[in-house]
């Protein structure tokens, strides 16, 4: 990995995070990591990001997985945000992600990553994503609930989605949240579908409680369609 003359990531990220400690404790109880939190802004760490971003390929972002203090926040995240900003072709994303997962305890590290994107190969990911659903860690799971939301809730894809929605078991909250922002989500565009999933399909009743909280709470969504909703959720046991 090329770093510039001086330049020190660890001791960059600590000088960003000067006079932040309200922040940082803040920052810890909202992503509930276990993680020691330095409280480096998210505007701040993102130009560091897209600055390394700028000259680093597939050796270097892979040095720095390998180099980086894993127990420090920031530097994790950090990763998370040059997995997505550097140029790579989708296999070297995927293979970054994957090691990138195992570092993450919190629902930030985990959303940073999941962005709309342009695919090189989709199937590749979509079959990433499958492999993300079937892990026994809450935020693996997380984070493939999350990328199908960013990239696969389309007319070709939505019914897929469902389905394979409909078989997540994993229990964790972040897990329950994610299913029901992606079904919040997916309502903007396939309204009368989504009632129908939470309606009949085999989804918990407080994943369907919380996605249609979403729903009501979304400007996106009309004050027709939000009777409905309020008359669903009454219905709900």
């Amino acid at each position: 990995m090329k770093l510039r003359e001086n330049y020190n990531i660890s001791v960059r990220l600590r000088k960003l995070a000067r006079g932040n400690v309200k922040y940082a404790e803040f920052n810890r109880q909202n992503a509930n990591t276990k993680k020691v939190v330095l409280g480096v802004r998210m505007p701040e760490l993102r130009w560091v990001a897209k600055d390394l971003a700028l000259s680093w390929d597939y050796t270097a972002v892979s040095n720095f997985l390998l180099t980086l203090d894993r127990t420090v926040f920031e530097e994790v995240l950090l990763l998370g945000l040059i997995i997505t900003y550097t140029k790579l072709t989708d296999t070297q994303r995927i293979n970054l992600t994957k090691k990138y997962l195992q570092l993450a305890d919190s629902w930030s590290e985990i959303d940073v990553l999941a962005q709309k994107r342009v695919f090189e190969n989709k199937q590749i990911w979509w079959d990433f994503i499958l492999e993300c659903l079937e892990s026994q860690r809450e935020f693996v799971v997380r984070y493939g609930v999350v990328e199908l939301m960013a990239n696969f809730l389309d007319e070709q894809n939505i019914d897929t989605v469902f389905a394979r929605v409909r078989r997540v078991k994993h229990q964790g909250y972040y897990v329950k949240m994610a299913m029901a922002w992606l079904y919040a989500t997916a309502a903007i565009d396939f309204f009368d579908l989504v009632i129908t999933e939470i309606r009949d399909g085999e989804i918990g009743v407080w994943t369907k409680r919380k996605a249609l909280q979403k729903m009501i709470e979304s400007r996106q969504i009309s004050e027709q369609q939000k009777v409905i909703i309020k008359t669903l959720r009454e219905q709900l046991r």
